[in-house]
């Protein structure tokens, strides 16, 4: 299949030997829809512990850069399920986006957001410092340029997002790879726990991808970071930007059934389409 040649080409190009792990990602029979021209969605659930020793079921989102797909940031003064603000934004598909404060109330200020957001060249959100260092969920950013979408590396400047040159931005983290390059993975319990996950990705040649991998179930249970970073890289990802993961992942898609939501978010801890975590932006497609 064209899948199966897509990650092959990735493995020998980037890969001395395929692992089983690699092999069984290769092998697997993905469930393959054409959500909008230009734009497929991708779904596996590996139920026999076959994937890292685990189970998991992962959603995979390619936007081809030959689609008419416009990416958008959408932020949002009170706190929204992912699937309810992307219908209301006539979205086609969308997935939660960065960290947030749980504050139920309106909070037109920062948008509830703990990390730097930029809507049409004007900042609604700053940057939440708790130390002298930015966080971890700022260590890289998503910024749109012309309806381009690009996923950025923070440098040392502390105010380094307000310089960047795109109309959109949102800063997350953490960075997982840039340019091809593997990004310095701490051992700390976020990276290193399995637990549900959304990232965004981009192939080289301008493909975007949106993933989820749900967690906290038996039947799916989650991935750290570094497994994470595996499976795009096999997917043929060159930037790899972490995202809200835990009970906020959820991956929208229109015309799905339950409300379109693809995914089995946590938060209610049962394995359905119906945990779904009220966010403060996602980032979509229209």
């Amino acid at each position: 299949t064209l899948l199966f040649l897509i990650i092959a080409s990735t493995l020998s190009a980037n890969s001395p030997a395929l692992n089983r792990d690699s092999l069984t990602l290769v092998n697997a029979q993905w469930t393959i829809r054409n959500v909008a021209p230009g734009i497929t969605l991708r779904q596996i659930h590996f139920s026999q512990n076959e994937l890292f020793s685990s189970n998991q079921f992962i959603n995979i989102l390619e936007i081809s850069p030959s689609s008419e797909a416009k990416p958008a940031i959408i932020p949002s003064p009170i706190l929204v399920e992912t699937n309810v603000l992307a219908i209301q934004n006539e979205a086609v598909a969308a997935i939660n986006g960065s960290f947030f404060k749980f504050n139920y109330e309106r909070n037109t200020k920062d948008y509830n957001s703990v990390d730097y957001i930029r809507k049409n060249g004007e900042k609604i959100a700053p940057n939440t410092y708790t130390g002298p260092k930015r966080s971890m969920h700022q260590k890289g950013a998503i910024a749109i340029f012309n309806e381009q979408l690009y996923i950025l590396k923070a440098d040392e400047l502390k105010d380094w997002e307000k310089y960047i040159q795109a109309q959109h931005v949102i800063t997350s983290g953490p960075l997982l790879m840039a340019d091809g390059k593997n990004a310095r993975l701490l051992q700390a319990s976020f990276y290193t726990t399995r637990h549900p996950r959304t990232a965004i990705a981009k192939k080289e040649d301008g493909t975007i991808i949106f993933m989820t991998v749900d967690g906290r179930s038996e039947q799916s249970q989650g991935m750290s970071l570094e497994e994470l970073r595996k499976v795009l890289s096999w997917m043929g990802a060159t930037y790899i930007l972490n995202l809200d993961g835990g009970g906020s992942t959820t991956m929208y898609v229109k015309g799905m059934s339950d409300n379109g939501v693809v995914n089995h978010p946590s938060d209610n801890k049962e394995f359905d389409n119906k945990g779904v975590r009220k966010v403060a932006n996602i980032i979509m497609i229209k």
